[in-house]
């Protein structure tokens, strides 16, 4: 790790978001390397790290020996904070190497409220901005994803953008890049052959005219013969690579579980839904591909929870064989299987049941509208009794909470329609009396965004003021006592909508409102309203102008990009809306939208034909006594960083990884049966931690220490271990010494150890209990508090902090006594005691040597 970041992650929330070095993170050799790329995500370590472009992209790049992908993130406004403040650049998780010194800084756009964040990274790596600003060819500034689908607001920041499925087209500009740089390209020149990849879109040789009024006049390619751009499609998922070793994230994340992607596309036709329309044709993996995928990631991972990934997981082919075929091997895995947000007529009572198996996990119903006018209007096929029949089936199961979806502002809607979803929220939540649990429901209200390449792309969005009308209709029949109503922040949907279909001339805004401040616009607590609406004023930018409704004679700004699907048939849906016609799916009949050609590209699924039998379920736990061993382990170095929860977490998927045989409570949510002796501080160090872990078969000690080990995280490791019969008792936390070893990296001044001098000789010393309003006299927690030489550390401690042993550094001896008046972290009392400036805390380190009973226990 970076020695600089790593003194500013005492100071910061959540440092492990800035660690790196997690299970199956890849960092390759200089001297093996033609071509680097850091593959960025404009937003924090939790939600980027949740993202399966992302893992697939990092697994294809690595596949190569010759390219290394290394991953970088947008850091909180606490460690920008502290970077900006000392100096320090941005770099990249797995080597550190400064962001500036890649070949190709790759984004994921995402969400349109995430590019304030895109040009935080860039000058936070030290990159120039705006990509007319880039004279050099490295690094070449590229994005690609959902977002790329009309890029023109951030166009001017960046070389090119890749339209339509990464995978291959990532590797065709990689290897003409690497042949550029060999042959000592110009930057012109590289982005001129580049222009020639299918799917690559070059914004610098397309240039737009304007009128008076600030529409489009024209759209002109600098380029002979380069009219537009046309979309990249994988036609066979199959022959495609797919990571079976994705990075185990440090931190939970927002999905916290493994997610395999088992199509791609949609056979429906939601004509609000942007990804149904950018992603066609359908396309399937095959059943047996999806199985192996999912036994070597679990291998790999160790994660306890599974996800079948596309935009509609209840329409593949063979989901029922296929669920069951996998839950038979997720259920002697302890591993739980759960569906993102499912087509209410594909989820059935064998789904739910299947899903039962394991694990309880979430169900989301996604009606969109509550009329079923409406429904014909935005060509989502559901029928209101089924809806009530599978809730039915979900709460009659076992489960006590349902989430269900709607959206306000569409096309056509009336009052009449938003108010019918209290009715049908409550018909829904009904579905659950007489079962064991009462039934509760979680009722999500987004406001429409008319989105490019869809055929309400030429609608308009609701204002400010109707958007809080229609969710004032909601708001008291929607907050009963067991429903729980959630909905958007007007102003953030306002802007994503001028965002999604917006102009070149939108640059100059996000510029201004970055330099103001605006970060992480996505986030609620940080979106700041007030500086976006003057980075408008000051720019001359009207956000009414990108949410009117728009002609079918104008000219768009995403016009030069072809999606696949044709204006003329976006244009019949518009017309089919208000017809309130509907459109049947591909599975059902060609729409002839104009993405399949009837040769290589068209819908592709798969069968399975012999069905999967339900096995008996083991018992998860034999009915012999568990064998209970108690591991003492330490947590040093970059784990230090690691929350207690994250670190139990670690320790359960090491566990799977080794194959060790955990043993797991009994009920509707299985638990391994681990505990700890209790919650090392954030930050600390230890070399003396205990746990216990109960197991259903006894295994060697030598391979327990080895497997184990041999899957932890840098810094974690078993130091010993003992078996126990029967309970086991840890040490009472009452009357409980703790022997501490506090570094001081750079030296303690002569003034603070005084100050502990002074302590020493007290009757009483006062500190702040953590912030609360009250106080703790700490005097009587301290026994010991001793300057120490380093020719006097020993073994352990030489080991796990031989950086840190040398005559610059100064060392303080502590025993501390817990009583029962008094739980304040030992940091704070330090801080507090020696009157610790911010430098001198991020170069504080503080290591738990042992504990022992003084009394009570």
């Amino acid at each position: 790790m970076d020695q600089r970041i790593q003194q500013i992650l005492p100071l910061v929330s959540r440092p492990a978001r800035y660690v790196g070095g997690e299970k199956n993170a890849l960092q390759k050799r200089p001297d093996h390397v033609e071509l680097r790329i850091a593959l960025a995500f404009p937003d924090v370590y939790e939600v980027a790290m949740s993202h399966l472009g992302l893992e697939i992209l990092y697994g294809t790049l690595n596949g190569r020996e010759n390219i290394a992908a290394e991953r970088v993130f947008a850091p909180w406004p606490d460690a920008e904070r502290q970077m900006r403040a000392r100096g320090i650049s941005l770099v990249s998780l797995e080597s550190c190497r400064p962001l500036r010194e890649f070949d190709i800084v790759g984004f994921s756009l995402q969400y349109e409220l995430s590019y304030t964040n895109i040009l935080n990274i860039l000058d936070l790596g030290r990159v120039p901005l705006f990509a007319s600003d880039r004279r050099d060819a490295f690094p070449l500034i590229i994005a690609g994803g959902p977002g790329s689908s009309n890029p023109e607001p951030i166009a001017d920041f960046f070389d090119l953008f890749v339209i339509g499925d990464g995978e291959e087209a990532i590797l065709e500009i990689c290897d003409r890049i690497i042949e550029a740089k060999k042959e000592g390209r110009s930057k012109a020149s590289l982005l001129d052959e580049l222009s020639h990849v299918r799917g690559v879109y070059v914004p610098s040789l397309f240039h737009v005219d304007y009128h008076e009024n600030g529409r489009i006049k024209g759209i002109l390619p600098l380029k002979e013969g380069h009219l537009r751009v046309e979309r990249r499609i994988v036609e066979d998922l199959d022959r495609v690579p797919y990571p079976t070793t994705p990075v185990v994230p440090w931190l939970k994340t927002v999905h916290d579980r493994l997610s395999v992607e088992i199509a791609r596309g949609c056979k429906r036709g939601c004509r609000f839904c942007q990804a149904g329309y950018i992603y066609r044709p359908y396309r399937e993996r095959r059943p047996e591909v999806v199985e192996s995928i999912i036994e070597k990631s679990l291998s790999s991972t160790g994660y306890e929870e599974l996800s079948f990934l596309s935009l509609s997981s209840g329409d593949y082919h063979s989901i029922k064989t296929l669920l069951g075929r996998v839950m038979n091997y997720c259920e002697r895995e302890q591993v739980a299987v759960s569906f993102p947000s499912l087509r209410v007529e594909t989820l059935n009572s064998e789904i739910v049941r299947q899903i039962k198996r394991v694990r309880k996990t979430g169900f989301t119903l996604a009606p969109e509208a509550a009329t079923e006018r409406l429904r014909r209007v935005i060509n989502k096929e559901m029928d209101e009794q089924n809806l009530l029949k599978t809730a039915r089936s979900i709460y009659k199961n076992g489960w006590n909470l349902i989430k269900l979806y709607f959206m306000i502002g569409l096309p056509t809607e009336t009052d009449e329609d938003v108010k019918e979803m209290v009715p049908l929220a409550q018909s829904v939540l009904d579905q659950g009396r007489g079962c064991k649990r009462p039934p509760r429901l979680n009722v999500s209200v987004s406001t429409f965004v008319p989105k490019t390449h869809t055929p309400f792309q030429w609608e308009s969005q609701l204002t400010l003021e109707e958007i809080r009308l229609r969710q004032g209709l909601l708001h008291k029949g929607l907050r009963t006592g067991r429903i729980r109503f959630k909905w958007h922040e007007p102003r953030m949907s306002l802007l994503e909508g001028v965002f999604s279909r917006g102009d070149r001339k939108l640059s100059r805004v996000i510029h201004e409102a970055w330099k103001m401040g605006c970060r992480f616009d996505g986030w609620s607590e940080s979106f700041q309203w007030e500086l976006w609406r003057r980075a408008f004023e000051k720019t001359g930018i009207h956000m009414e102008f990108y949410t009117r409704g728009r002609s079918f004679s104008e000219i768009l700004s995403w016009s030069h990009i072809q999606c696949g699907v044709t204006e003329e048939f976006l244009k019949q849906e518009w017309e089919r809306s208000r017809r309130e016609t509907a459109t049947r799916p591909c599975r059902k009949a060609c729409t002839t939208c104009g993405v399949c050609d009837g040769e290589k590209t068209g819908v592709v699924s798969w069968n399975m034909e012999d069905p999967a039998p339900i096995v008996a379920k083991p018992s998860g736990q034999s009915g012999e006594r568990p064998f209970t061993v108690i591991l003492e382990f330490q947590k040093v170095g970059p784990a230090r960083f690691l929350g207690h929860l994250d670190m139990a977490r670690a320790f359960h998927r090491a566990a799977r990884r080794a194959g060790l045989p955990l043993r797991y409570s009994q009920g509707f949510h299985p638990a391994p049966k681990i505990s700890f002796e209790g919650a090392l501080a954030l930050g600390l160090e230890s070399i003396c931690e205990e746990m216990k872990w109960e197991l259903d078969t006894p295994v060697t000690d030598q391979w327990l220490l080895e497997a184990v080990n041999g899957e932890l995280p840098e810094g974690i490791r078993i130091r010993r271990l003992f078996h126990v019969s029967g309970k086991h008792r840890f040490l009472d936390s009452l009357g409980r010494r703790d022997h501490y070893l506090v570094a001081f990296c750079e030296g303690l001044p002569k003034e603070l150890q005084n100050r502990i001098h002074e302590f020493l000789r007290c009757d009483r010393w006062v500190v702040p209990s953590n912030g609360k309003a009250f106080e703790f006299d700490v005097r009587p927690c301290i026994e010991k508090m001793v300057l120490t030489r380093p020719a006097s550390i020993h073994h352990p401690v030489t080991d796990v902090w031989a950086d840190l042993i040398n005559d610059d550094a100064d060392f303080v001896e502590v025993v501390s006594l817990r009583g029962d008046a008094v739980s304040i972290r030992i940091d704070t009392i330090l801080s507090t005691v020696l009157s610790l400036s911010e430098q001198m805390k991020s170069q504080m380190r503080i290591l738990r040597l042992k504990r022992t009973q003084s009394y009570g226990g």
